[in-house]
């Protein structure tokens, strides 16, 4: 599949003085286009996807909260995650569904949208008879499972770690900047704190702040890169949850069911009517159903997702080390870029002291 390279541009447009919404330019390179849609639009883009494609991983939308300026970044990188997991994925990203949410430029969207969706049938509804579907692996299944329920857990804490070290770094660069202003207070008293000495200083500073600035860009970077990874684990957990429920509610409807056509049978024979009309009857009533007919199958079917859904998180998971080795290298270049400014600033301040008592 032609994987597609999305991009999103936050437009924040006010209404009024107090109530405003926001508007997020999306620009796929895939279909060399760029439309404008509101959060509510992704809502229903998940939902429609929720209910074509159960089966698959599906990332979380971020959270609808308050419009406070300081989330707007935050959500803006959220849903551009969102967009480049499911534009990529091999089954979701081919959908008619998604290409409409890409390139419809109507101002009923929405309606238009849902009228796409409609036609689209569900992924299991397409499945042909005749496709072979491997018995259920129970044991593969919580295996998978409980592997990415450890790897979920692992890359939470990482996040939260590089989210501490990216703050450490802007206000590292905030408390630099703040330094250079009291040491030029200091210029005041070149009795005290010599002229030079303060602007070898405020160079200095200068510097360190420049390269936390820059090094806190390439982490941030980084940082999305896992959280990229971070929302492939949970939509991987939210789909073991979405399998799960469903199997449990179709073995609880055939239960019900055969329960029913059991009762039946007793009253036929307590009434004197044939047992076997009674089990004609609700042979084909299961036949139109399918309730209980289709159960195994359809199970399988699900099962199956869930394992290749596995391996395709396993093929996200491969980054991984690299991402901790760009972060590890970043650490060391920092260490080393601000080493060497503070060395040539001591280096410079040694030079002049020698020379002056010389």
């Amino acid at each position: 599949m032609e994987t597609d390279n999305i991009s999103i541009r936050l437009v924040p447009e006010k209404k009024g003085l107090i109530l405003k919404h926001s508007v997020y330019e999306i620009i796929s390179r895939k279909y060399t286009t760029n439309v404008c849609r509101r959060y509510n639009d992704f809502v229903t883009l998940q939902n429609l996807l929720i209910s074509k494609f159960p089966y698959r991983i599906l990332p979380r939308l971020p959270p609808k909260q308050l419009m406070m300026d300081s989330l707007l970044e935050e959500r803006r990188r959220g849903l551009q995650r969102y967009l480049q997991i499911i534009c990529q994925h091999p089954i979701v990203g081919i959908s008619p569904i998604i290409e409409v949410f890409l390139t419809d430029k109507s101002t009923n969207h929405q309606d238009h949208l849902q009228t796409v969706a409609a036609k689209e049938p569900d992924e299991y509804s397409t499945l042909s008879e005749n496709a072979e579907l491997p018995l259920e692996d129970q044991g593969r299944l919580a295996a998978s499972r409980e592997k990415m329920r450890i790897l979920l857990n692992s890359v939470i804490k990482l996040t939260k770690l590089f989210d501490h070290s990216f703050v450490r770094l802007k206000n590292q660069s905030s408390d630099f900047k703040e330094m250079i202003g009291i040491v030029k207070s200091f210029e005041k008293h070149q009795e005290t704190f010599p002229t030079e000495t303060s602007e070898s200083l405020v160079e200095g500073m200068n510097s360190i702040s420049l390269s936390s600035e820059k090094s806190s860009l390439i982490q941030n970077m980084i940082t999305e890169k896992l959280n990229l990874l971070l929302d492939v684990l949970t939509a991987h957990s939210d789909l073991c949850e979405r399998v799960e429920g469903g199997i449990v509610s179709d073995h609880q409807k055939a239960i019900s069911k055969m329960l029913n056509i059991n009762k039946q049978k007793i009253k036929g024979v307590i009434r004197g009517s044939a047992a076997e009309n009674v089990h004609a009857l609700h042979k084909q009533e299961m036949e139109q159903t399918g309730v209980v007919g289709s159960l195994g199958r359809h199970s399988a079917f699900s099962l199956q997702c869930v394992l290749d859904e596995t391996s395709l998180v396993d093929k996200y998971l491969q980054v991984l080390p690299s991402i901790l080795l760009s972060f590890s290298y970043e650490q060391q270049k920092l260490t080393k870029d601000q080493s060497d400014i503070w060395g040539n600033v001591i280096t410079k301040e040694c030079s002049k002291f020698i020379e002056n008592n010389n």
